[in-house]
């Protein structure tokens, strides 16, 4: 652009450019000025400003930033808006169709009937208050969080295997550690949030898997940070579906116990801590989910 404007001769108008200051700053320059011309008619210079314009081009990126961020956040709100409404209509239809045939045993005296509606009610409201309590709980993340820590992952992980011990002797499950597993920094309630939910999530999707085994380790880095790893044999997951899977509600089997918000609340707990969260995974073939997490802080020198 601005060999066209020297070729040509012509003014220069609000012309931004990125120039080197000598203390080695970038900063943004616009520029407007007009042709200096000697006896000749010979272009022999411009005459003009400079207007340091940095601040204002940093303030416009973080406005459309901002803008962005909030659009996103509209399509979320609106996605969970319509979500919830319809998956909380569930357990309430329920509840009301089997109170109107509460009132025909009643008046028919079906005792059994009556036990078998009442259980059915009482299954309902509990899946409602499970759902309920995980809606609160990925609403927390974020807002409530614990100050972040140096954690030490193998000593964690064996705390969660020891507490989902009966979940792994139900179904015989082996779980495998890798040794010399990184320090991680963060938030050790969520950390282990993670890593229950994601280890139960293995467990449920075994299928007919007769020597289930889950393993848990790490592969290098992406920038910065440690890629970590939770690997079943079960049944794996079509790759149509691996975006799916991380939304609110999406339960690719009605049949499998829980409510569907478990990898919801993974995503957003290792997005609030910075880092990512994918799974890698073919029918029959298992399942791998891949997360980032902050490694170990060191103290300052001196501190």
């Amino acid at each position: 652009v601005f060999q066209n404007i020297l070729l040509h001769r012509k003014p220069l108008e609000n012309l931004e450019n990125i120039v080197r200051c000598k203390d080695g700053r970038l900063v943004v320059l616009e520029t407007s000025g007009v042709p200096f011309l000697d006896e000749n008619r010979r272009l022999s210079g411009y005459r003009g400003i400079d207007r340091d314009i940095t601040e204002r081009k940093l303030n416009e990126a973080e406005r459309e930033t901002l803008i962005a961020n909030l659009e996103t956040k509209n399509a979320e709100l609106e996605r969970f808006t319509y979500t919830v409404s319809h998956d909380l209509k569930a357990p309430l239809i329920t509840i009301r169709g089997f109170l109107g045939y509460i009132e025909q045993d009643v008046l028919s005296g079906d005792v059994e009937r009556l036990k078998g509606d009442i259980q059915r009610i009482i299954a309902a409201t509990d899946k409602l208050q499970r759902l309920l309590n995980e809606l609160l709980e990925l609403s927390r993340i974020g807002r409530l969080m614990n100050p972040p820590e140096n954690v030490l992952l193998p000593n964690l992980i064996q705390e969660v295997i020891k507490l989902m011990e009966g979940h792994f002797g139900e179904r015989n499950v082996e779980v495998r550690v890798q040794e010399d597993l990184p320090v991680l920094f963060g938030d050790s309630q969520r950390l282990s949030e993670v890593i229950q939910n994601l280890l139960d999530n293995a467990v449920k999707f075994m299928g007919e898997q007769t020597k289930p085994v889950i393993e848990v380790g790490t592969r290098g880095e992406e920038n910065g940070m440690p890629v970590l790893y939770v690997r079943d044999n079960g049944m794996g997951i079509a790759p149509e579906h691996h975006e799916r899977i991380f939304g609110l509600f999406n339960k690719l089997n009605p049949n499998i116990e829980g409510t569907g918000v478990g990898l919801a609340i993974v995503k957003r707990i290792v997005e609030v801590h910075g880092g990512r969260i994918w799974v890698e995974s073919e029918p029959c073939k298992g399942t791998t989910f891949y997360f980032t997490f902050p490694k170990e802080r060191k103290p300052e020198a001196g501190k």
